[in-house]
This record gives structure tokens, C-alpha cells and sequence, in this order.
């Protein structure tokens, strides 16, 4: 350890440190003592170093201000007083990540860079940007990235406008997205969770720029900043710096930000809110009904690693009885469950969709029921084991989808150290998996339902119900309002948004000037290594395959991925084979039930899944080869199981349930509605590749 408790470093007092085997790496907790600002430091060999400063933001209204905030902080500070500095920045910098993210209760400003110098540059553009902004002096941004009044003459019609008021306008109109905005309403009504932090456009217009600046002034101060470090770096150098050219000029204060508890409910609430849909789709099918479960905020790292692996067992795994009995009773097309611990009280989420308004009441029937007869009779040992097992292999293998693993740990370490509780613990699972394989024995998660959930009448009930023409019907009322509103001005008050109107599109159309170009810290080339990383692909032949093997540190787990091609089917084919991609393990073999199947994959794989993808030619946009692309992993030690259960899914699948079969196309076609408008961007993004190559129209197709 490079430290003692209560060392003092460059203005920082250790408070707390240890080693955490789970991320290898040596943990401190540190403060600094003249600004109160809290930093964590992960010390380890990874040269991809993170950094993040985040501010605990807790609105108590839906104006979208800890949103329009983040927007708006990246729009020029005092040393970088550009319109769009980010822009600049990125086209001379290395980052591996570099965002601003805005949660209910938090707002953070994260980066990750495997350059030591570009590193440097983008932790103080962000610092700058944070403490010093420009747009508490320019009320032009907060009309870019939050709302303003738009005329453009006196005969047009007066309209609202703005990044986020556009960008909130379209995150709220998806049944998903209202229904948790109107459930976390009714389940935390005295809290901070009961606003929408992102903003609803029905009342992000009614944000004043006093309030804007005010939301700073309260929420971005160093004794209410949260700073993290992770990675190989000149710790001493950094933390001097921090303290020199930031922290030191800011003096403690007492800052009201603390998250609330919310009272528990006396009983279950119910509530049903309108969705729209288009005035030409039918409204059968299209109900969702889903039942909201707050828990207190004590719960132990344990508890909730537990009810994680509940939520598996009860919805997610392949034959999970809760799932089962609501698909049984003919309430829906599929069911979907999430447990969020990103809050100081846990939510856990049971959704049913392609279901109808009047089985709201079967639907909850049907989930107290199921959830009391397992408390009774007790869970599936079996499924258990193999859930835990998953959720070991998820947690040690680290996978983050090519994204900086140290920018994870830190969000992690936020579930914590925001509610003022330890961040190291928030790391640390080995200890948990442990006591949690010998509860196994015992009726802990039968207990544990019954504590959280059964006996716990803190509850929303929510239904959403189709509505057709609802989307038109409030844009026209919306429209109606600004008309009403317009004709209440005078000419002197319309000339006014006219000017507005026409300096800010005067501002968004120029460019910027070469003195502010000149403060962007750009990389040169001496700040680049001189040396390229390459990763050796071997190949060899084994019965006659070709065979491809990297040679490199994969933490005991084996990677497996096999390639079919399909070049013998017709296009008419290539849809069936598709759709066989999404039934395989999920339906019964001559050996296992499908549910067998699941509970082996999850005891000795870490996975296995299949996929159609084309792949072109990069000389001939006219050619390429469709595949069937197989993928799983295991722990080297039981590679052999892994092989095993993907020739039995591979050669031995049966097709003949037709009833499971109905069951798994119809919850493909929920998802498939349910995350079609998140998904917009690629949906988007394929068409376009589709009109280039003749593998981006298959691409199109398989998606």
C-alpha cells in the first residue's frame, strides 16, 4: 500500500484502504480536508485510466434541470471558451471513453484514456467545465440544451425548442419509458425518485434561467463532488495537481443534496395510464402490466446479489416457474423481470406485455400466488446452484463489451458511496458468493422473498393501455397552448422572440474563433508511443476445420466461437434459419427438458447463443457469406461440459412442442415491438448500410 491511515496527500486525508481481490487493486477513500471533495483511487497495472467527478443531484421537480445541466456544463468554461469543446477535443485526443451521464440522484462526468497526456487533457477540460462554466453567464445555452420560445416570423406559429426538451420528447414516448416515469411517481412520491430528473416536456418550459444557475450554485461544489481515479498512473502527480489547480479554491460547506427514504405503503397502489398508439393499429395485445416492489434502504450486499439471482431463477432461466405460471394462465406473450440497485432503495420490476386492460387484476393474482406456493414449497435447488454459478462466472469474468472495465467499478463503487456506505464493499462479491452457496442448505432466498416482496406492501401496480391518436391529441393541445399564449402577446413581445430566435440560430451558425481554438490541448506526436500492440492469431487444422486460437490472458475462461455457413440455403430460407437461431436451447433435446438444458448451461458454461450474420467481402460489395456464428465459454476446467450441451443443442434439439414454440416466437415478437424504438439508431444505421452492399442488406434482414 502506497499509504497510511491518516496520511495527508497533496490536501487529502486517507480516510480508508484496502487491497480488493475482486478487482485487483489496491483501494483508497480519500478527502479533501479544505474543500470536503471525497475520492476514491484504484491502484492497479491497467493502463486504461479512468476518471470520473460526480455530483449527487437530487431534484424535487421534473424540469429537466439536472439534465439540461449536463448538456449545458460541456457547452465552453473559463480556460476553454468554445461553443462545442468536446468537439474539438475529440478529434486530438485517444480517449477510450468519453461521456456525461445523468442518473436520478446522480450526474456524472466520466473519461478513460490510455495516454498519459491525453488523459491529463480531458480530466481538466472536465474540471474546467464543472466548476467554471460559461453557461451560468450565457442564458443562450440553457436556450440550446434545455428549452426556448422559437418564431422565426409573426405569421408562423410559435414553437418550443431544444436538445433536451427534443431528446426527452422522444424518450418519453415509448410505453416502457412512461410507464416507469408514472410507476417511480406513485412508488417514491416523496422523494427524488418520484420526478423525472431527465425532464418532461410538459413542464421542462416552465425552467427559469434563475433556477438553472440556482441548481449549480446548491448542486456543484467540491463538498458535494464524488471524484474517482483508477488505473497505473503518476498518483502523487495527479492528486497535487487536483488540489493545486482546483480543490484548493473552493472552502467546505454543508450542502442539502441527501437522498430521502420513503415511507413504506400501507397497502399495494394501482394506477392505469394511457400509452399512444397509431390511429390504424388495433389495441389488442398491446397492454403491459407490471407490478413496481421498493425495498429498504439497508439491504445488505449480500440480500441484493441474492435477489439478482431470484429474478434469474423466478423470470429469466428456461423453465423459471414465474414466467411459467403468468404464460400459462394466458396473461401475456412473455414476461421480463429487472432488479436495479442503482438507488438507495431497490426496485424489483415484474412486466408482462402483449397482454389485455382487463387482466390486471389476474396478472397480480397470478404473481402473489406463484411467489407464496415457492416461499411454501421452497425453490428448485438445482436452478439455484446453476444461477449462482452464473452470476460468479459474470462477475469474474469482467466482460464490459470493449469498454473501459475501470469506468464499471466506479458506477458500482456510486451504489454505495453516494448513500454515504462504504465504496469498497460495492466491489467485493467473493466473500457474498461464498456464504451465499452455503445458504443453499438453508430457506435464505425462499426467506428473502418473503421478506422483500410477499410480505412488503410497498408496491405499485401499473397497467398501460393503448390509446389510439394520444401522441397527435397532445401534440395538438400542445400546439393550442403556444397559439393561445402567442395571441396574449404584444408586437413588442413577439419582436423579442423573434431577435432571440434569430441570435441563437446566429450562434449555433458560427464558427469558432482561432483564439478559442488555440486553448484546446491537442496530442502531438511525441506524445504518442512509438511501438504498435499486435495480438498473434494462430491456425492450425484439427479433423479437417480450419481452427484460429489467441494466446492470451483470459482469467481461466475459454472462448469458443464456431462458424456455419449458410451459403447453401436460398434467400427465401434465410429468415427460417434466423428464427431457428433464437429457439435453439431454448427448446427440449432427446436428452434434456429445455429447463434442464438451462439450469446445465448456467452450472458449467458462462453461455452459448447463436446468431445469423453476414459477412462481406471488403473487395466485392456484391458478395458475402452467410453464417450461422455460434458463441460460448466456459472455465477451462469445464471446457469438456461446454462442448458436451452445444453438440446435444447443435445435433439433438427437438421441434416437435409446437406449444413451446408458439410460446418462444411470440415472446421474440414482444421484445422485438417492446425494444424496437430503443433500438432506433440501429435499425436506422442497417437500412442505410443496406442500400451499399449486398451483406448490408442481409444484415437488415438478420437484425
Amino acid at each position: 500500500m502506497k499509504w497510511k491511515l491518516g496520511d495527508m496527500v497533496h490536501g487529502f486525508r486517507v480516510n480508508a484502504m484496502s487491497h480488493i481481490e475482486e478487482v485487483n487493486s489496491d483501494a483508497y477513500v480519500m478527502e479533501h480536508v479544505k474543500s470536503g471533495a471525497r475520492l476514491m483511487y484504484l491502484d492497479n497495472d491497467d493502463d486504461n485510466k479512468v476518471f470520473y467527478i460526480a455530483f449527487r443531484t437530487t431534484p424535487d421537480n421534473s424540469k429537466g434541470v439536472p439534465h439540461i445541466m449536463e448538456h449545458s456544463t460541456l457547452c465552453g468554461s473559463r480556460k476553454y471558451p468554445l461553443k462545442e469543446p468536446f468537439v474539438e477535443l475529440a478529434k486530438g485526443s485517444l480517449n477510450t471513453f468519453l461521456n456525461a451521464i445523468t442518473w436520478p440522484d446522480k450526474t456524472m462526468y466520466p473519461i478513460a484514456s490510455r495516454n498519459d497526456v491525453d488523459f491529463h487533457n480531458l480530466m481538466d477540460v472536465y474540471l474546467d467545465a464543472v466548476f467554471y462554466p460559461n453557461c451560468l453567464k450565457n442564458p443562450q445555452i440553457l436556450m440550446q440544451e434545455g428549452w426556448h420560445y422559437e418564431l422565426e416570423n409573426k405569421e408562423a406559429p410559435l414553437t418550443y425548442n431544444g436538445v433536451v426538451y427534443n431528446e426527452m420528447k422522444g424518450a418519453l414516448s415509448s410505453p416502457e419509458a412512461i410507464m416507469e416515469d408514472r410507476a417511480m411517481e406513485k412508488l417514491f412520491p416523496d422523494t427524488t425518485y418520484g420526478v423525472e430528473s431527465g425532464g418532461d416536456p410538459e413542464v421542462i418550459p416552465t425552467l427559469s434561467f434563475r433556477e438553472f444557475t440556482e441548481f449549480h450554485r446548491r448542486f456543484y461544489h467540491p463538498s458535494n463532488s464524488y471524484i474517482y481515479l483508477y488505473g497505473n498512473m503518476d498518483i502523487d502527480k495527479t492528486l497535487e495537481y487536483l488540489d493545486g489547480e482546483y480543490l484548493s479554491a473552493f472552502d467546505r460547506r454543508n450542502v442539502d443534496s441527501m437522498v430521502k427514504t420513503q415511507a413504506p405503503f400501507g397497502k399495494r397502489i394501482s394506477v392505469t395510464a394511457p400509452y399512444g398508439i397509431a390511429e390504424n393499429e388495433g389495441t389488442e395485445g398491446k397492454a403491459i402490466h407490471a407490478l413496481y416492489n421498493a425495498f429498504n434502504d439497508h439491504m445488505s450486499t449480500m440480500d441484493s446479489l441474492a435477489f439478482r439471482i431470484l429474478n434469474y431463477v423466478l423470470i429469466d432461466m428456461d423453465g423459471a416457474p414465474l414466467k411459467q405460471a403468468v404464460l400459462d394462465a394466458g396473461l401475456g406473450s412473455d414476461l421480463s423481470g429487472s432488479y436495479g440497485d442503482s438507488y438507495k432503495q431497490p426496485v424489483w420490476i415484474v412486466e408482462v406485455t402483449g397482454s389485455e386492460v382487463d387482466k390486471q387484476q389476474a396478472f397480480a393474482d397470478v404473481v402473489d400466488s406463484t411467489l407464496r406456493s415457492i416461499a411454501l414449497k421452497g425453490l428448485d435447488k438445482d436452478m439455484l446452484e446453476a444461477a449462482l454459478n452464473r452470476t460468479e462466472f459474470t462477475a469474474r469474468e469482467n466482460d464490459y463489451q470493449g469498454r473501459p472495465k475501470g469506468l464499471f467499478y466506479g458506477v458500482r463503487a456510486m451504489d454505495l458511496w453516494l448513500y454515504d456506505r462504504d465504496p469498497m464493499e460495492a466491489l467485493r462479491y467473493i466473500d457474498d458468493i461464498n456464504t451465499l452457496r452455503d445458504n443453499l442448505k438453508t430457506n435464505y432466498f425462499e426467506n428473502l422473498l418473503l421478506r422483500y416482496v410477499i410480505k412488503n406492501p410497498h408496491q405499485v401496480l401499473i397497467t398501460m393501455k393503448p390509446e389510439k391518436g394520444l401522441t397527435e391529441k397532445m401534440n395538438r393541445e400542445t400546439a393550442e397552448k403556444l397559439a393561445a399564449f402567442k395571441s396574449s402577446l404584444s408586437d413588442e413581445q413577439l419582436d423579442e422572440i423573434m431577435a432571440s430566435t434569430k441570435a441563437l440560430k446566429e450562434r449555433q451558425a458560427s464558427g469558432e474563433t482561432e483564439e478559442a481554438l488555440e486553448t484546446i490541448p491537442l496530442l502531438s506526436r511525441k506524445d504518442l508511443k512509438r511501438t504498435v500492440e499486435e495480438e498473434v492469431l494462430e491456425k492450425e487444422n484439427v479433423s479437417g476445420m480450419d481452427h484460429f486460437h489467441f494466446g492470451v490472458h483470459t482469467n481461466g475462461i475459454t472462448y469458443l466461437n464456431l462458424y456455419f455457413p449458410l451459403s447453401g440455403l436460398t434467400e427465401e430460407d434465410i429468415p427460417y434459419a434466423i428464427l431457428l437461431s433464437t429457439l435453439l436451447r431454448s427448446l427440449s433435446t432427446t436428452k434434456h427438458s429445455y429447463g434442464e438444458l438451462a439450469r446445465l448451461s448456467n452450472a458449467y458454461t458462462g453461455g452459448m447463443s447463436f446468431a445469423v450474420n453476414g459477412y462481406g467481402k471488403v473487395e466485392d460489395t456484391n458478395a458475402y457469406l452467410p453464417a450461422l456464428t455460434v458463441r460460448a465459454k466456459a472455465l477451462t476446467a469445464k471446457a469438456d461440459k461446454l462442448l458436451d450441451l452445444l453438440g446435444e443443442v447443435i445435433n439433438h434439439t427437438l421441434f416437435t412442442d409446437t406449444k413451446r414454440l408458439k410460446e418462444l416466437i411470440l415472446q421474440e415478437k414482444s421484445e422485438w415491438d417492446m425494444t424496437a424504438f430503443s433500438r432506433g439508431h440501429s435499425l436506422v444505421m442497417t437500412r442505410l448500410t443496406s442500400y451499399f452492399s449486398r451483406g448490408g442488406e442481409f444484415a437488415e434482414q438478420s437484425g
